[in-house]
């Protein structure tokens, strides 16, 4: 994609960002609630975010078939999934993976199965919590495109879903949620950016039966079509099991860590 094309994309997302639209106006009330900016600075983090959205269209569908997504190891990070995958697989537990909408979801997948494929999944694909489309076309489609980057995707409609989770980790099999949007029922409120905000904790709770690990993980774009990865294995502080409770205010505060580095690649158009 060539530069004058960037330029005219950010451009309409300035535009787009200035209108009373439900993206750019929930964007706009979330930075200031959340991270304080003033009027100008509300338009301009708007903006930056819905470019973002562009560019992952753009590496989803353009980038990545064409083999131009690059992605750089983070050496830290790495030691820390894998040494977690490694130690699931020695007490012959699975391997839980909570990550966000942050940076591209569909490259944190690429990331995830290149680091843990042939560690905690013996070779298997990882599995990957997902609500499918009203559409079974678009449904369907998600699985193959999902597939392609090495995710074997489990639907949250299944009767039998929790058994789902349950016998997966049980195999040793490595599962992914995202956590970092709004339940669809109650959930736990947790402090996030200095206010109380809901995440689902349905998924982890059932996880954390299991005794299972837990990672956070998400991938970071440092170019249109450049990334890193963050990442860490989240520990018990005591010699007790972890509950959803203690690992979701985890999540949050490791999440609130990582968007501060680019605040722009994270989906701020949620309630």
């Amino acid at each position: 994609v060539s530069q004058s094309r960037y330029i005219i994309f950010l451009l309409v997302c300035f535009l787009i960002s200035l209108s009373p639209l439900f993206p750019s106006r929930i964007a706009r009330e979330n930075f200031k609630k959340r991270l304080h900016l003033n009027a100008i600075e509300r338009i301009l983090a708007t903006t930056a975010t819905l470019f973002h959205y562009v560019l992952v269209v753009l590496e989803d569908f353009i980038f990545w078939p064409l083999g131009l997504i690059t992605i750089r190891d983070n050496e830290r990070t790495h030691g820390e999934i894998v040494g977690a995958s490694k130690q699931a697989s020695s007490k012959s537990k699975g391997l839980i993976v909570l990550s966000a909408h942050f940076g591209n979801i569909e490259v944190t997948a690429q990331c995830l199965n290149s680091l843990l494929c042939g560690q905690v999944t013996s070779e298997q694909k990882i599995m990957a919590l997902a609500k499918p489309s009203r559409s079974p076309w678009a449904t369907k489609l998600l699985a193959w495109y999902r597939s392609q980057r090495g995710i074997e995707v489990l639907w949250t409609n299944r009767k039998d879903l929790v058994k789902a989770m349950m016998l997966a980790l049980k195999s040793s099999r490595a599962l992914a949620l995202l956590v970092d949007q709004k339940p669809a029922s109650a959930g736990h409120f947790i402090e996030f950016f200095g206010a109380q905000s809901a995440f689902p904790d349905g998924g982890v709770e059932v996880a954390a039966r299991t005794q299972s690990e837990f990672v956070f993980f998400t991938s970071r774009r440092l170019w249109p079509g450049y990334y890193t990865y963050e990442g860490i294995h989240y520990r018990a502080t005591e010699h007790k099991p972890l509950n959803a409770p203690q690992i979701l205010a985890g999540y949050a505060s490791w999440l609130e860590t990582v968007i501060q580095i680019s605040p722009w690649q994270w989906s701020w158009d949620y309630k």
